[in-house]
């Protein structure tokens, strides 16, 4: 629950300073705590353009950083170690993530992302690949893994032009190599969808928890996170395993909370809590699921789309 106190103490200040309110601070579940406000770093404020989304972060009087990309709005600032602080913009339809190194007063990196979810240690961001809501490409969903302790080239894998903006390990599908790859024009049959309301991280940081499904069929995902490449596992769920009472026509479950525990074996267990937003009868019941339960990723092959060849000059153009 929320510090009450640090709120009244934060609600007081913009009322007195207005600049000091444009960090809204009201996302902790951004910087890995999902239990309690934290206050803006002392000296930091931001600065919006609102015309064109342009972001200036001030630290103190001498120093301001331009953050890269659109942010119509700073939602939360996330002090890190290693001389390192997060900051994530709303674009209104994603977020803009920019890594600032407090030490040279800079941007470090940034990148587009939606429904990003840091780990409670801070050492991960897992997101999902961003996507412009107009694109017409049939687009499946990617779910990458930034590593915070790491530089920006150390984050970018086997880069195309259609991967350009794929920073960080692929999570799930699970891939050759663990490197992003090109997501766009995926047959139906094969197309990943997002059923999830975030990303749910262990409270040790080892495993994150998350939905998807291809086609009507269902999968938990909890991925092992090690030191080198992470490793996916999944579980189908089916509508009987977790409909109590007969459904009136076929459920649409999203998962709407989840919580990383240890099973007997050492392993990740989950419980997971599902809604249903399809109307049906159906009343989900909560799922209890030991490391046993899922099984290793099955490793997805995709093919690049081919670039359009460049059509030459005529001499008298």
């Amino acid at each position: 629950m929320r510090d009450l106190s640090m709120i009244r103490i934060f609600m007081t200040l913009c009322s007195l300073t207005p600049a000091f309110c444009q960090i809204s601070q009201d996302r902790p579940e951004l910087c890995g705590d999902r239990s309690r406000y934290t206050a803006v770093p002392l000296n930091i404020s931001a600065t919006i353009n609102e015309s064109n989304g342009s972001a200036v972060l001030s630290m103190g009087p001498e120093h301001a950083i331009e953050l890269q990309g659109v942010n119509e709005d700073i939602l939360e600032v996330c002090p890190l170690a290693s001389n390192k602080m997060v900051a994530f913009g709303s674009t209104g339809v994603g977020y803009q993530v920019n890594i600032i190194d407090t030490l040279h007063y800079a941007v470090a990196d940034s990148f587009s992302a939606s429904d990003p979810a840091m780990s409670p240690d801070q050492h991960w961001i897992a997101y999902r690949q961003f996507y412009p809501p107009q694109s017409e490409i049939n687009i499946s969903e990617e779910y990458l893994l930034y590593d915070l302790n790491a530089s920006a080239s150390a984050n970018r894998h086997n880069l195309t032009p259609y991967t350009i903006d794929s920073i960080g390990w692929a999570m799930y599908p699970a891939l050759p190599g663990g490197a992003p790859v090109d997501r766009g024009d995926i047959p139906e049959s094969k197309r990943h969808e997002w059923r999830s309301k975030s990303f749910f991280w262990g409270p040790d940081s080892r495993s994150v928890v998350f939905a998807d499904s291809v086609g009507k069929n269902l999968s938990l995902v909890v991925v092992l996170v090690a030191s080198d490449k992470p490793q996916a596992y999944t579980h189908a769920v089916s509508t009987v395993e977790i409909c109590d009472g007969a459904a009136s026509e076929e459920p649409y479950f999203t998962l709407d909370n989840a919580s990383v525990t240890s099973d007997s074996g050492g392993g990740p267990g989950v419980v997971a809590s599902f809604n249903d937003s399809s109307g049906s009868a159906c009343q989900p019941r909560q799922l209890n699921l030991n490391f046993g339960d899922f099984k290793p990723a099955r490793v997805e092959m995709y093919e690049h789309r081919k670039l359009k060849p460049a059509v030459p000059k005529r001499k008298d153009q």
